[in-house]
């Protein structure tokens, strides 16, 4: 009876153990960068999720952790769909999100990002014409793809049978106005 108890206490322990340790894991899992970076916000022009116009690349990479991939010119981050590209200042210029490889790439199955409008991987065309408008500029390629471009928008959708791909999302700093004034000496009328 003694070694029954026993064995009773130590599975008991082992238990509680185990459970303590899975529920102290798990807050991280639910609100770790992983977790906020499942459903990112695609603002053109200014961010994608916590990747904001203006970042270095020291600051993504402590925004994000390091990337699973490191080429000459993007931080390729493979588990997020999603890849950035910095200007000469090192700053943050391009972020490529989903796959240029096509709709079953893996980048795209990745990327789970929206516009406020709902547009991201596998939006359809007319979805996208629906939220944007008529592009700036489009064009037709081999294979079934279609590129439609939004200038003002810093936003480029590539369509494979019609479904959204890839986006290439460009990110700018927004412009302070120029409040310059200038003065101009006041002209001499004549009053004779």
């Amino acid at each position: 009876m003694k070694a029954t108890w026993m064995t009773g206490m130590v599975f008991l322990t082992a238990l509680l153990v185990a459970n303590s340790g899975c529920s102290e894991k798990e807050p991280e899992t639910t609100t770790g960068k992983h977790e906020r970076l499942s459903t990112l916000l695609i603002e053109p022009n200014l961010a994608v999720g916590p990747v904001r116009a203006g970042m270095t690349l020291t600051q993504v990479v402590a925004e994000l952790g390091e990337p699973q991939r490191r080429t000459s010119n993007a931080l390729e981050y493979i588990r997020f769909g999603l890849a950035i590209m910095p200007g000469p200042d090192e700053r943050v210029q391009v972020v490529m999100c989903g796959d240029v490889t096509g709709i079953n790439g893996p980048f795209a199955k990745a990327f789970s990002g929206r516009t406020r409008e709902g547009i991201g991987m596998n939006s359809t065309r007319e979805e996208v014409i629906r939220a944007f408008g008529e592009p700036t500029a489009s064009e037709k390629m081999r294979g079934g793809l279609e590129s439609l471009q939004y200038g003002r928008l810093g936003i480029t959708f590539t369509l494979e049978g019609g479904k959204v791909h890839h986006m290439i999302v460009r990110l700018r700093e927004p412009q302070e106005p120029d409040r310059t004034v200038t003065l101009e000496p006041a002209s001499e009328t004549s009053g004779k």
